[in-house]
């Protein structure tokens, strides 16, 4: 990260810790209130689900 520093760049983890503690937490939520398991694909098998990843197509408006 040093290096980065020093050629004026700014590296950003999207993707530490905290953010992996609140996907394992909304996770559980899931489980807890609408008894749904939720099997989180790490390996990105799904063609169709890397499909919308790659398009950005990561939100969905879901009415509250």
């Amino acid at each position: 990260m040093t290096t980065l520093e020093e050629l004026g760049l700014l590296k950003m983890d999207f993707l530490g810790l905290r953010t992996l503690t609140v996907i394992s937490d909304a996770i559980k939520l899931v489980k807890e209130s609408k008894g749904i398991d939720i099997e989180f694909d790490q390996e990105m098998k799904d063609p169709n689900a890397y499909k919308l990843w790659a398009d950005g197509k990561t939100i969905r408006n879901i009415p509250v």
